[in-house]
């Protein structure tokens, strides 16, 4: 848990009544920013507002938050309606502490504020007037209030015991928050690191204000409905014991002829855009139920379970959903971002070896592209990969999502840096097209498709053969296959349709030494033929 908690939402939101019982319950100090201006100024923020003006205000607020932030002992902070509107305010708390929201109704809000009629922001307004600016005002604030870390409900009916209990129990679960992803196009997700935490999903649910208000489905495929038998009943039942869907497994089923099974589904049981889903499976099912929930009523929020190694570090972050096509992986899909993600180390229990080993192709691969010190640590922990230590696995994990999320956050839609993510992918799908994706999974297909790359990177003279052979050294410590006779021809005839292309050019991501990779096009037909010499 982060140092601070800070309680944010709409005046009369009860954030200070419900701030001072945590603060009692957890034995920390209250602040009320509120109090703390009136105090200092020696007057009322109504008067603070008349006579000084609000930039007064939100000065001696910004400075009150600063103050707090420095404090190193815990604290608990009631803000200001108003204070996530300034973003250094935002930049400060954020790195300092959690934020809760405390929302209501706008009818109980308006009800509360009614009743003392001193807001100077609602003074002195009619019932009705009073409810719609409020309702106003909650639409405009509504982006900001976004920035919480979650949310709970503050009602009438809730006692002052309950909404502390259940604020305890949601900072539980948020302790395995492990970083947010900031796509380019605007807003965040959480991302969730830990073990056994599916089990309390219905606090992130409500945290983010799906439950109760949503209908939930369950969608997975038939390996691991077996496989994972009692955590997908565990999840079922924290979604109100909602309906699973399951997909044939396998690469091979992911179509839009499948896909659509899921659309008759849901309309068949009457699902409507208050609809979410929570995929609990695969990098497979996590682009099937991502497109779906992309496509589905024009968009539907949904959440990524992942269960396998491969999809927690790579297909369940950065949005990129999709089916394929006879002509190509991927070809029909979009970039619809997920509410949350949700990596439960305890679903890797029951991961067969070789779907294990393909996750660690994409971590190796964040090493190669972006980060030599993050190369470095994989290779001195071989025999903790080896032997699936939690604590080993939660770096790499955290480091890998880190680094996806970083790029993300530059460049959403593959339009500039994101491109790097594909290194090794060019060559590994078209491996993977030769082979039905029936020989070869998609981690180990992109293992494969290193090497290629790395080889057409030291015939172009961009990399050093040390790097190379530093590289492959890796990959056989941890177990890669290292050879595959693939058919030249047949292969530069499927790379010729892979998505990554760019009007007709083709691209490749190529390595200029561990931690970096640069954009190719066009490469000679010659050179790709001599790389693929690097796993016959």
């Amino acid at each position: 848990m982060k140092q601070h908690i800070f309680f944010t939402g709409f005046m009369a939101s009860g954030k200070s009544r419900t701030g001072r019982a945590l603060a009692e319950r957890l034995g920390r100090t209250f602040v009320d920013t509120d109090a703390v201006i009136v105090e200092r100024a020696g007057k009322s923020i109504t008067d603070i507002f008349a006579q000084d003006g609000e930039a007064a205000f939100r000065q001696m607020e910004r400075d009150i938050i600063a103050e707090i932030a420095r404090n190193e002992a815990p604290q608990v902070v009631s803000l200001g309606g108003g204070a996530l509107n300034q973003p250094e305010n935002l930049k400060v708390i954020r790195e300092s502490g959690t934020i809760i929201r405390l929302w209501a109704s706008p009818e109980i809000l308006s009800e509360r504020i009614g009743r003392k009629n001193t807001r100077p922001l609602l003074a002195n307004l009619s019932d009705e007037e009073r409810l719609a600016k409020i309702k106003t005002m909650l639409k405009e604030r509504e982006p900001i209030y976004a920035q919480a870390d979650f949310s709970v409900e503050s009602t009438n009916d809730a006692t002052e015991t309950h909404v502390i209990e259940r604020i305890m129990h949601m900072l539980q679960f948020w302790k395995s928050h492990a970083l947010d992803v900031r796509p380019s196009s605007g807003g965040r997700y959480p991302i969730f690191i830990g073990k056994n935490i599916t089990p309390d999903a219905a606090c992130l649910l409500e945290g983010l204000r799906l439950s109760p208000n949503y209908e939930f489905l369950v969608c997975t495929d038939t390996t691991i409905a077996k496989a994972q038998n009692e955590m997908l009943r565990e999840l079922r039942g924290q979604a109100g014991r909602c309906p699973i869907f399951r997909f044939q497994a396998g690469e091979r089923n992911k179509t839009l002829h499948n896909l659509n099974q899921l659309f008759s589904f849901m309309l068949h049981r009457g699902y409507t855009r208050k609809s979410c889903l929570l995929q609990f499976s695969g990098g497979v099912v996590g682009d099937m139920a991502g497109f779906g929930a992309a496509t589905y009523q024009r968009g539907i929020p949904f959440i990524q379970f992942p269960t396998t190694l491969l999809s927690m570090v790579d297909s369940s972050v950065g949005g990129k959903v999709a089916v394929n096509h006879p002509e190509g992986k991927n070809m029909i899909g979009a970039f619809y971002q997920p509410q949350a993600v949700v990596c439960d180390l305890a679903t890797l229990r029951t991961l067969p070896e070789n779907e294990y080993l393909a996750g660690l192709a994409e971590i190796v691969k964040y090493g190669v592209i972006y980060d030599e010190e993050f190369f470095r640590y994989i290779e001195q922990h071989i025999d903790g990969i080896k032997r699936h230590d939690d604590e080993t696995l939660r770096h790499l994990i955290f480091r890998s999502c880190e680094i996806k999320a970083e790029v993300v956050g530059i460049d959403e839609k593959e339009s500039g840096l994101r491109a790097i993510l594909n290194y090794g992918h060019t060559f590994g799908h078209a491996i993977e097209k030769l082979t039905n994706y029936e020989m070869f999974s998609h981690g180990i297909a992109v293992s494969l498709g290193m090497r290629v790359a790395a080889r057409a990177a030291v015939l172009l003279g961009m990399l050093d053969e040390a790097a190379e052979k530093r590289q492959n050294a890796l990959l056989d410590a941890l177990g890669f296959v290292k050879t595959f006779n693939v058919d030249k021809e047949k292969a530069w005839e499927a790379m010729a349709v892979d998505k990554k292309a760019e009007k007709g050019a083709r691209v490749y991501i190529l390595p200029t030494k561990i931690g970096e990779v640069k954009k190719v096009v066009n490469v000679d037909k010659d050179v790709i033929a001599k790389a693929w010499e690097a796993i016959r």
